[in-house]
């Protein structure tokens, strides 16, 4: 079977009724904690900006590829500091498209030696869906399955959010697609076909260690997502060298291995890659996924912040 057959055995069973997880799981995910909880927007004390690449399953035609953008940053508003957040996502997997925009806002209180943010995100998206299909075996079309283009309206939905975070740990968690607002396609066999993003709960925690040569700390890293019908989790360890390079292994159970580097820059910018190896079936057709990061962090303040803290948002 060819990989875009294979695909669109895939994606014919996802069109009727898409209960599996919509949302990136990213490689990255320690770095990508603005996308997943808006109870992270203003975390720390500058404005940070991440631009965020996966393809997905390298070797399959049709594979999922997908493009984020975020920035955050902190303000005081009568004494009381917030964060906001904006993120945008372009998400292609066969023949749907996602874009999306979302606004996060946080409130923020220093807590138990660090600082918590509670969030609020507001998503706007945009679905769209291309009729193109190419049977197995040079089966006809599936009645039932959507034949035409389409380009559903923009419809809303909402995130919630806690985030924690002090000198060495961070935990959060957070809830996607609150409203889980449906999408309804026409079928040719005179019913319709539907689609939606499923609410999703994601947790994450991390810890930093120093190690005896002062130059050296280690981070486990653990990321969990589910949405309640399927779980998928990724345990990872990065090792930092002073205060500037890192790398690690990352692992998801019966999906990937994966091995990431990166390095940052005294100017603010941040480089990582990520590279996924395959370890269930799949590995017969594809040759792993990759993920890039681009960041940039920047202090518009002068004003010293008496509770200022290192976050742990900085690897």
């Amino acid at each position: 079977m060819s990989y875009q057959r294979l695909l669109t055995v895939l994606f014919c069973s996802m069109a009727l009724v898409a209960h599996s997880q919509t949302e990136n799981f990213s490689s990255l995910n320690m770095f990508n904690y603005m996308y997943y909880n808006p109870g992270y927007a203003g975390d720390g004390n500058e404005i940070e900006a991440r631009m965020f690449h996966r393809s997905q399953w390298l070797g399959f035609e049709g594979a999922p590829q997908t493009q984020t953008f975020s920035v955050d940053a902190p303000f005081k508003l009568f004494g009381i500091k917030n964060g906001v957040g904006l993120t945008l996502l372009n998400d292609k997997i066969g023949n749907f498209r996602n874009q999306g925009l979302s606004f996060s806002y946080a409130y923020r209180r220093v807590m138990l030696q660090g600082e918590v943010g509670l969030g609020l995100g507001l998503n706007v998206i945009n679905q769209s869906f291309s009729g193109e299909w190419i049977f197995p075996d040079g089966g006809s079309s599936d009645p039932w399955v959507p034949q035409n283009a389409e380009d559903k309206p923009m419809f809303f939905d909402m995130n919630l959010g806690f985030y924690y975070s002090s000198d060495n740990v961070y935990l959060s968690c957070s809830m996607r697609n609150l409203l889980q607002s449906e999408i309804k396609y026409d079928a040719s066999a005179g019913g319709s076909a539907k689609s939606y993003n499923a609410r999703q709960l994601f947790v994450g925690a991390g810890y930093e260690y120093q190690l005896p040569n002062p130059l050296f700390t280690l981070k486990p890293n653990l990321f969990i997502a589910t949405d309640f019908s399927s779980t998928t989790f990724a345990l990872s360890g990065i090792v930092r060298y002073n205060e500037k390079f890192y790398g690690g292994v990352s692992y998801k159970p019966i999906d990937a291995v994966t091995f990431l580097a990166g390095m940052s820059l005294p100017s603010g910018i941040e480089v990582a890659l990520s590279y996924d190896i395959t370890t269930s079936s799949i590995i017969k057709y594809s040759t792993g996924s990759l993920e890039i990061m681009l960041g940039y962090s920047f202090n518009l303040s002068r004003e010293k912040d008496s509770n200022k803290y290192r976050s742990v948002r900085f690897l």
